[in-house]
């Protein structure tokens, strides 16, 4: 992995730098880029009470994940280590070089003690995943939650069926199973096989929108109460900075 100790702002420039001519495309300020989106929401929820804001949104995830694990990763989640575009992640790390050791960059990585989560966001309008983009994602979760509960978390413009770049639209679980059997033949050092993995997708892949995390926001600004002026403040101006984000990149 980079260095992860850079600021979330640093790593968003990184990642901007390697647009080479497109990065003019960024002159309105990235509106419609899920990376700038996903940074200017998710460092905000960072900085928020995390039990109140992230917590709620983690308890607002859909899928088959089970309500146990919800419980356990918000119990978890002050204290979790939270990394917003933490780049390359290595299919093969023994490799030397980036494309031969094959190289999946996620948006974030929640750790706890019990859960390891990778955050993958896309943007709201029109977004659209790489055919093989989720079963490498959930190959590395699997891999790297070593005894915790791996967790793949899809933030989404709109509910699934999801857009697959040649394929139209898919399931999520379908996506990953497309792939899935490739991709982890070309991955080093994976306790689980493929009949393992594929048991695991419905239990450990999760999705929520923008639009539900809006909401989500809203309600529990609307309820957050403080006795220090100063404080709600604080807390009224990150909310709006995330619900500005929201819909900005929605126009």
């Amino acid at each position: 992995m980079q260095d992860i100790k850079r600021s979330v702002l640093g790593r968003l420039l990184e990642e901007i730098s390697w647009e080479g001519k497109n990065v003019k495309r960024y002159r309105e300020g990235g509106n419609g880029y899920e990376n700038v989106l996903t940074t200017e929401v998710f460092q905000a929820l960072d900085f928020l009470p995390r039990l109140s804001f992230l917590g709620e949104i983690i308890n607002g995830l859909e899928g088959s994940i089970s309500n146990q694990l919800k419980t356990v990763f918000v119990k978890d989640i002050e204290n979790a280590d939270f990394t917003l575009l933490p780049g390359n992640i290595y299919l093969r790390p023994s490799e030397d070089t980036h494309a031969d050791g094959i190289g999946v960059q996620p948006d974030g990585i929640i750790e706890s003690s019990n859960v390891y989560c990778l955050l993958e966001a896309k943007r709201i309008k029109n977004g659209q995943f790489i055919p093989h983009q989720l079963a490498r994602e959930f190959t590395i979760v699997t891999r790297e939650a070593i005894g915790r509960q791996p967790l793949l978390m899809l933030v989404l413009g709109e509910e699934p069926p999801i857009r697959v770049t040649g394929h139209g639209r898919m399931s999520v679980k379908e996506s990953i199973l497309a792939y899935l059997a490739p991709v982890l033949e070309q991955t080093e050092n994976h306790p689980y096989n493929f009949e393992q993995m594929a048991d695991m997708i419905d239990s450990s892949v999760a999705w929520i929108t923008w639009d539900r995390i809006n909401e989500i926001v809203k309600r529990q600004f609307d309820s957050f109460k403080s006795d220090s002026p100063s404080t709600y403040s604080c807390i009224n101006r990150l909310v709006t900075s995330m619900t500005d984000s929201i819909e900005r990149h929605n126009r």
